[in-house]
């Protein structure tokens, strides 16, 4: 197993989290490492990896995913008009 060196950088800004933003990016890596390693794909790079997660757990806090509510078995009303053509007019 390759082993990566994570910068001062990269540490200095995981410092900076919060406890609950720390599980976040404990979240999304694990996600990730389970991901490539079901799949075959080697770790490229794990400072990458890490930069990436905290950017992804900023941008989910910034703008949260929209959550709609879901009635299994009911659809929404839809009414089409029967296309008439120009000439027909």
């Amino acid at each position: 197993m390759m082993i990566n060196k994570i910068s001062d950088q990269t540490i200095k800004m995981l410092n900076k989290l919060t406890t609950e933003q720390k599980a976040k990016v404990d979240q999304v890596v694990r996600t990730h490492v389970r991901a490539c390693l079901r799949n075959g794909s080697p770790l490229e790079s794990f400072d990458r990896l890490l930069i990436e997660a905290v950017e992804v757990v900023k941008l989910e806090e910034r703008a949260p995913e929209t959550k709609y509510e879901f009635v299994p078995g009911v659809e929404p009303f839809r009414h089409y008009e029967q296309y008439t053509s120009p000439r027909e007019l």
